[in-house]
């Protein structure tokens, strides 16, 4: 097997194991990139140094560098034999603990292990799980790599349940901005103090990643914005889903999502407007990427049209809104499994118009009255509030609060005041409206007030 291009920045197995006074059974050149003590299923395990006899089929640790073990085990000296690993033994009374402690010496201390500048060349190369495990042994702090929606994207050592959602410090802990989210350590004040640097540059090394990442995730979704731009406007043919991952019968949602308002027409508020929305294709593309179902994406004025695979309609859509800025919205189609992106567009249109900010909005969840009222346009709906609702602000929240109990009493008590001036405001209310029991009075009350709160949201 051909050596990483990292491996002159390690150490390599039979070094290792010699330079702390082991006994090599297997013999191996392969590099020593971290320690690994327990089987950990979704790691990269090329370079990983491993602790422990793996259980069953061997075949899956072929790229380790080696097995240090307390006994001789000829099935598993075989197995390297055959594959190029090293395998060493340690002696029985030796604590695990020291072991490991030794080991993280001799592999990043500076002086006998790597130099910080190999350290830094091979956290430069290293994938991202490998990279926390790296770190993690450098250091002796636990890692926790946090999505913006809270989701742990990753973890080195024993971190906490709960992890801080924005940079900062604290007794025991910190977190820096680290592209995609936070990197947070966790550890004794004086380790974190020491480690403060290397921090600061592994920070900044997924910075840089979660960069490249975003170029190269819009280069792929350009591509697939303009598929999807051609599905709404009835100019593309639904069988080139297939070609972005969407197999035939598979359910899929589409998604509009606003960003929270930008006020002004001059020209600063437009260019907060363009950059917002941005933000929010970002937002929503790295959403979608680490979810790792197949989607398309595509800017729509100063929305942004999101179509993608579904399990969990209500649960996605939910997260995808955790996941852009604060006060953005989001309606979202019925599930579809056929071709009909042009109705799903309409449908998710129709849910974000109803949809307030901070609110993820379904159009099955939507109410008929709603549905009917966001047919019109918004000067019809207007129009409607206003031939309506013909009341100053006193009275109509007056109305409201009515409207929503039923009752004299429990209104008065939610407005702050006293009955009789609740009947006073209504018999005013009733002068202009005409009186609330009849059926048809309160009919059209009701729908200018939700044409009032879809005007609003």
């Amino acid at each position: 097997m051909a050596l990483p291009e990292f491996a002159q920045s390690s150490i390599a197995f039979r070094a290792l194991a010699q330079g702390l006074g082991l006994e090599v059974r297997v013999p191996s050149e392969r590099p020593v990139l971290y320690l690994l003590d327990e089987p950990k299923p979704l790691l990269p395990l090329e370079g990983a140094l491993l602790l422990f006899r793996p259980e069953g089929h061997l075949w899956r640790y072929r790229t380790a560098s080696g097995l240090l073990l307390p006994a001789p085990d000829p099935e598993v000296e075989a197995f390297a034999h055959q594959e190029g690993l090293g395998v060493a033994l340690y002696p029985p009374w030796l604590q695990r603990e020291e072991l490991e402690r030794a080991l993280a010496l001799r592999l990043f201390a500076l002086g006998p292990g790597l130099a910080l500048a190999g350290l830094l060349d091979l956290l430069l190369k290293l994938p991202e799980r490998p990279f926390l495990e790296v770190l993690h042994q450098a250091t002796g702090l636990a890692l926790a790599r946090v999505a913006p929606w809270g989701e742990v994207l990753g973890f080195a050592g024993p971190v906490p349940p709960h992890h801080p959602k924005e940079p900062g410090e604290g007794r025991g802990w910190r977190a820096l901005e680290a592209g995609e989210g936070i990197l947070a350590a966790y550890g004794p004040e004086e380790t974190l103090h020491q480690a403060r640097g290397l921090l600061e540059v592994a920070a900044r090394l997924l910075r840089v990643r979660a960069l490249e990442r975003s170029l190269e995730r819009m280069r792929e979704e350009s591509l697939g914005g303009a598929l999807l731009e051609g599905l709404i406007l009835g100019e593309a043919e639904p069988e080139r889903l297939f070609a972005f991952g969407f197999a035939e019968g598979v359910e899929w949602v589409l998604a509009l999502v606003e960003p929270p308002e930008v006020p002004g027409r001059h020209r600063l508020a437009e260019e907060r407007r363009r950059e917002a929305t941005l933000e929010l294709r970002r937002r929503a593309g790295t959403f979608l990427d680490r979810l790792g179902v197949p989607y398309l994406l595509t800017v729509r004025g100063n929305r942004v049209a999101a179509m993608w695979q579904v399990h969990s309609p209500r649960k996605e859509a939910q997260s995808l809104l955790q996941a852009l800025p604060p006060g953005s919205r989001l309606g979202y189609s019925a599930v579809h499994a056929a071709g009909e992106v042009q109705q799903a567009y309409r449908e998710a249109l129709i849910a974000l118009k109803a949809a307030r900010g901070g609110e993820a909005l379904s159009f099955s969840g939507l109410d008929p009255v709603a549905f009917v009222l966001l047919q019109q346009s918004p000067e019809d709906l207007k129009a409607l509030v206003e031939r309506y609702l013909p009341l100053p602000p006193k009275l109509l929240k007056t109305l409201e609060a009515y409207i929503a109990s039923g009752n004299v009493e429990e209104a008065a008590g939610a407005l702050h005041i006293h009955p009789n001036t609740l009947r006073y405001r209504l018999r005013r209310i009733e002068a202009t409206l005409g009186p609330l029991s009849r059926p048809e009075v309160l009919a059209r009350v009701h729908l200018a007030l939700r044409a009032r709160d879809l005007l609003v949201g």
